[in-house]
Order: structure tokens, then C-alpha cells, then sequence
């Protein structure tokens, strides 16, 4: 019997391992691809690539998802289309949710501090 939950749960955490990986990998490869799209978006902005309404009032980009934009009079235009953020933020909480159920399968210990135990509650 020990042997069989052995091997399910080496199995279990071999999948949960390449779900994070895969996770971490599709999070990297958009957070590139996002950073590539940002990288000259102030330029083209200032010599009037971008179209926007009105005189252009800023520049600014972030790192975290990468993404620049040009505020002008009449609004703001973005390199990061809405999916894509959706998208990112996805994988990276994807990676982060396998690799924390991960460390919980590899130390099943109870906590402490967590006094409920399965089948064992007052009965109601």
C-alpha cells in the first residue's frame, strides 16, 4: 500500500513540477514579447508615429508588466492590449499556485496551528 501512494504522489508532484514550469515558461515568453512591443513606444510617440487626439503631454512606461504609453489631450494610448495583461497575470499566478501546491505535497505535514482534521470536527 505504501508503495502505491509512493508512486501517485511522486506523480503528482511530477505534474504539478511541469505545470509550473510550463506556467513560468508561457509568463516569460509574454513578458518578453510585452517588453520587445515597449521598448520604443516613447520614441514614436515624440516624432508622432502614435496617433492620438491632441498634443502629446507625456511619456512613461513600467516594468511590471512591461508596457509604455503616451498620455495626449484627449487620452492615453497603451502598447499592452487588455488580453494580454489578462493573459500574464494568469500564467504568473498559474506558476505561482502549482509551485505552492508543490511544496504543500512534498511536506504533508499538518501545520501548526490548524487544529481541523478530516472527519474529526464537532459534527456539524
Amino acid at each position: 500500500m505504501t508503495n502505491i501512494r509512493t508512486a501517485a504522489a511522486r506523480r503528482r508532484a511530477v505534474l504539478l513540477a511541469s505545470g509550473a514550469a510550463l506556467s513560468l515558461v508561457g509568463a516569460g515568453v509574454v513578458y518578453g514579447v510585452l517588453y520587445v512591443r515597449s521598448l520604443d513606444f516613447d520614441e514614436r510617440c515624440e516624432r508622432g508615429l502614435v496617433s492620438g487626439g491632441g498634443q502629446l503631454l507625456e511619456t512613461g512606461a513600467s516594468w511590471l508588466p512591461p508596457d509604455a504609453w503616451c498620455r495626449f489631450e484627449d487620452g492615453s494610448v497603451s502598447t499592452t492590449p487588455f488580453w494580454a495583461l489578462l493573459l500574464f497575470y494568469a500564467l504568473l499566478t498559474a506558476a505561482l499556485w502549482a509551485l505552492t501546491t508543490l511544496a504543500r505535497a512534498r511536506n504533508p505535514q499538518p501545520r501548526p496551528g490548524l487544529d481541523w482534521q478530516s472527519g474529526r470536527g464537532p459534527g456539524w
